[in-house]
């Protein structure tokens, strides 16, 4: 074991006692605690496993690699949407439902625009252009993936 290892599991006792006195902490069941982190612990590393498991067939947000990894972002949003969508409080997660809805649009057109079919290198301007379509929808797709990480608390 090295040295000053003893400290470092202190750390997070200490910063939690702070919390505690002032905002609650993660065992608490109070609006600021417990509950209000339920989703963020339960979805945060979900979105970021299917956010990381781009295949390396997908170099350019087209063809059936990226659409694969897409629909796979997209599942885990999806059913992330369902489940607030029951919840009791789920006006309090609005951010959370909208980057949902977001990611569900963009899938939709992304799939609709038969994405999976696009090559890499194109040769006219019709597929140049299809390209960058198929190539933002797919960046928007992920990256709003991973904005929808810092949505998962409630709001106020």
């Amino acid at each position: 074991m090295r040295a000053g290892t003893g400290l470092r599991s202190l750390i997070p006792l200490l910063v939690c006692g702070v919390m505690a006195a002032t905002a609650g902490c993660g065992g608490s069941t109070d609006e600021q605690g417990g509950e209000s982190l339920e989703l963020e612990s339960k979805w945060h590393d979900r979105i970021s496993e299917a956010v990381n498991a781009k295949p390396d067939g997908c170099t350019a947000g087209v063809g059936s690699a990226c659409e694969t990894h897409a629909a796979a972002v997209h599942a885990i949003t999806e059913r992330l949407h369902k489940e607030v969508e029951a919840r009791p409080d789920k006006d309090r997660y609005q951010a959370t439902l909208d980057g949902t809805t977001a990611i569900d649009e963009q899938y939709d057109q992304y799939f609709t625009q038969l994405c999976a079919t696009v090559p890499e290198t194109t040769v006219d301007a019709a597929t140049t252009q299809k390209f960058n379509t198929c190539s933002g929808l797919y960046t928007s797709i992920i990256t709003g993936a991973g904005d929808l990480q810092d949505n998962l608390r409630p709001s106020e």
